[in-house]
């Protein structure tokens, strides 16, 4: 008897942010809810499972269906360790999930570089990244 392996890649189509920031994630989501005219709002925590135990990751979310965009703020940080170990010195991810032309890629970077709470953002390629099948969200 034969067998077939099936084998698949996801797709990482996404927009990544990488946002330095010191502040707790309440404040941070606020920030980009009132300077940015964002609605993100707290959901349950992300929970990441690996073989040896269960992290939990702090996590808000927001919808546009009109562009059927959605954004997802991730804390890079719970008290088992990193959502994306490679890059530790990432305190939040800014996922933004749909078509965003890259003009407006640019000025969300901008926006959110000039928010008093935020050191610095940059974009991230999540194909580059080696723990990158941690930030697909279902």
């Amino acid at each position: 008897m034969t067998t077939t392996k099936l084998e698949f890649e996801y797709d990482y189509d996404f927009f990544l942010i990488g946002i330095f920031c010191h502040f707790k994630d309440y404040r941070l989501a606020w920030s980009l809810n009132r300077n940015l005219d964002f609605d993100l709002e707290k959901q349950g925590d992300y929970v990441l499972e690996t073989k040896d135990q269960q992290q939990r990751f702090s996590a808000y979310n927001y919808h546009i269906e009109s562009q059927d965009l959605y954004y997802y703020l991730l804390n890079n940080r719970s008290e088992n360790g990193l959502l994306i170990p490679e890059k530790r010195e990432v305190d939040y991810f800014l996922i933004v999930d749909g078509l965003v032309e890259s003009s407006k890629k640019g000025e969300l970077i901008k926006s959110i570089r000039s928010l008093n709470e935020v050191l610095s953002a940059a974009e991230i390629n999540p194909s580059e990244l080696n723990s990158k099948q941690n930030l697909l969200i279902d």
